[in-house]
């Protein structure tokens, strides 16, 4: 997720704001003619790390998003500007245009109600896309059965109308009429889509060859549909391609589709295919790139700053919607337990017994402790290589509702240690470890935390000098680095009690960044309790806190940007009381992109591919 200043999005974002109250692209041009192909080439992307997941409705990886970002569009899209612009549909719906009608204004029985006016379109296996096959995903997401997708925002609709052969102005297409039960700020872009002649011959919530593997080990991409590797190829996709092959850990392949044209042209996709391909480290990218073996690396960070600065007009250097922060476990019973992935010096993790029987970092002091004893200012320095921007907030000061938070740029131990001792915790054993009782079942718990995240380098060099400065205030600190698949891998897709598995719950506090592709407020997905539910939604920190629950409630359910604005200010101040998160800097995202490669549009938000039915390569 990039971007080109921090500072200089204000006018950008004051645009999109525009946008929202409908000064958008509404128009585009006239109904997609069939495309004609074209012979194009093969662009070579390369990435450190492998895509977690290629279902649309569930992944977290960079590589991921690029990917399902070539193969399915939207009904809108947010251009390099940031604005709202139609795609398959003619028209963005405002409150301005009418397509978006709020409390007395909306349908009888709505909260609100948003018309769209949907373009012919084709899935990639030539089945026409139709309004039909959002009423199936809305279904589809909201089966209890499927429980590797978000309900956010689905759960919020109370039904889907279609009309048939009434596009706007009379042109080709349907009208689709979105019914909701509660305003959901997200609704202007629009429910999401599934191939329902797919789709519905996968039984949700069964196991067995035949079956639907949700629950099956092999299903290793697409999860809750059924897909399984050798099947991808079969699988309909919306977007400029669609996939051809994967082979785990080495490279997924999408191919272009022969039924999508540009919706503003007609022009189809220029490139004939695009590899994604995995290098297993960033320094193996770059290599790789400069033996021209790759057309394009992403997912570079700082540290590859330095190393790449020879490189000329061959780097690209945007700074990022991405903030690199430590996620503490909430939970006092659910936890890390047992060996590291990563041995630490003494061999062995202690299990949540040898700790006491709780969890830490579900005690406030511990992670202000923590959060006291982090060298934001240090890390971006010495590992970094200064390359970046210290970070204090989760949210991007680019944004209208960003808020600055007082904390320390650099470690504070003194600090650190007060926050313990405030808190409760002593060493009343002699061991070394603080300890205190903070589950309330009369054993001493030890403070002793599992700090898990990625292979990046940078990451475990942060650890290893965080887990340093904590030993000084009584705090055992053990770092396990394990593969990205597993730090985000689901329950669907991931072994019961693998270390360091977010959706498991089994960390005690996780280091790895967090992307951000949209400057609407945000935070219910991650933080609200009711998304405490097994992947339905993203609160693996087990966070509960009433106050935030309410604030984040009022967020969701606003349209109105003085509102949002003041209740995000709030949330932020609740997150930073009780110490959510903790923040450490803004990343410096480099894009590696050969003079082989034309089409090239720098994005804020997404990926170097974007825009890829634009790009073409001149050899390979």
């Amino acid at each position: 997720m990039r971007k080109t200043t921090l500072l200089a999005t204000f006018a950008l974002i004051a645009s999109l704001l525009a946008a929202a109250c409908g000064s958008t692209a509404e128009e585009s041009a006239s109904p997609t003619p069939t495309p004609e192909i074209v012979e194009g080439g093969t662009l070579l992307l390369g990435d450190y790390q492998d895509a977690d997941s290629l279902n649309p409705f569930y992944y977290s990886t960079v590589m991921s998003s690029n990917i399902v970002g070539t193969t399915h569009d939207g009904l809108l899209r947010l251009n390099e500007n940031l604005l709202l612009e139609p795609w398959m549909a003619y028209v963005a719906p405002s409150v301005k245009n009418k397509g978006i009608r709020l409390g007395d204004d909306a349908d009888a029985g709505d909260a609100a109600t948003v018309t769209w006016y949907l373009r012919p379109w084709k899935w990639s296996d030539g089945v026409d896309l139709t309004c039909a096959d959002y009423q199936f995903a809305r279904e589809w997401i909201l089966d209890e059965a499927n429980t590797a997708v978000s309900k956010v925002g689905t759960e919020d609709i109370s039904a889907i109308d279609c009309a048939a052969g009434t596009g706007k102005d009379g042109r080709d297409g349907e009208t689709m009429t979105v019914h909701y039960s509660t305003i959901y700020q997200n609704m202007k872009y629009g429910p999401a889509v599934a191939p329902e002649h797919y789709y519905s011959q996968f039984t949700l919530g069964t196991a067995g060859p035949d079956a639907n593997p949700v629950t099956d080990a092999s299903t290793d991409m697409l999860l809750g549909a059924g897909y399984r590797t050798k099947d991808l190829p079969n699988v309909p996709t919306s977007g400029a391609f669609h996939y051809e092959s994967r082979t785990v850990g080495i490279e997924t392949v999408v191919v272009r589709n022969k039924y999508w044209a540009d919706p503003r042209t007609g022009e189809p996709a220029k490139l004939a295919r695009i590899k994604f391909i995995v290098c297993g480290a960033p320094s193996t990218c770059v290599a790789k790139f400069r033996t021209g073996e790759l057309d394009i690396v992403t997912d570079l960070d700082g540290s590859q700053y330095l190393p790449t600065e020879d490189l000329g007009d061959e780097r690209k250097t945007l700074n990022a919607f991405t903030v690199e922060f430590l996620r503490p476990n909430f939970s006092e019973t659910v936890c890390s337990d047992g060996a590291p992935a990563e041995v630490d010096p003494e061999g062995l993790l202690p299990t949540r017994d040898a700790r006491g029987g709780g969890c830490p970092a579900s005690d406030l002091a511990i992670r202000q402790a923590i959060s006291y004893a982090v060298d934001r200012t240090g890390y971006l320095n010495k590992i970094e290589g200064g390359v970046g921007t210290v970070a204090t907030n989760m949210e991007l000061p680019a944004f209208f509702f960003y808020k600055e938070i007082d904390l320390p740029l650099k470690k504070d131990l003194t600090a650190a240690a007060d926050a313990l001792a405030a808190g409760g915790w002593e060493d009343t054993n002699d061991n070394g470890t603080v300890d205190k009782d903070i589950d309330g079942d009369g054993d001493q718990d030890e403070a002793i935390i599992d700090f898990c995240t990625t292979l990046k380098p940078t990451r475990g060099a942060k650890l290893q000098l965080l887990v340093a400065e904590l030993a000084k205030i009584g705090i055992t600190g053990i770092v396990d680095a394990v593969p990205s698949g597993t730090l985000f891998g689901t329950l669907t897709d991931t072994a019961p009690n693998t270390k360091c598995n977010l959706a498991q719950g089994s960390f005690d506090v996780a280091l790895h960044a967090f992307g951000i592709p949209s400057i609407e407020p945000s935070g219910y997905d991650n933080y609200h309790s009711s998304q405490l539910e097994v992947n339905g939604g993203g609160n693996d920190q087990f966070v509960n806190i009433p106050k935030l629950d309410e604030l984040l409630e009022a967020v969701k359910t606003s349209v109105d940007v003085p509102v949002q604005k003041k209740l995000m200010y709030k949330v932020q101040d609740v997150m930073a009381a009780n110490v959510v998160t903790i923040p450490l800097h803004y990343w410096l995202d480099i894009t590696l992109l050969s003079s082989n490669v034309s089409g090239y549009i720098p994005h804020q938000a997404w990926g170097p591919v974007w825009n890829a039915y634009e790009l073409d390569v001149t050899s390979n």
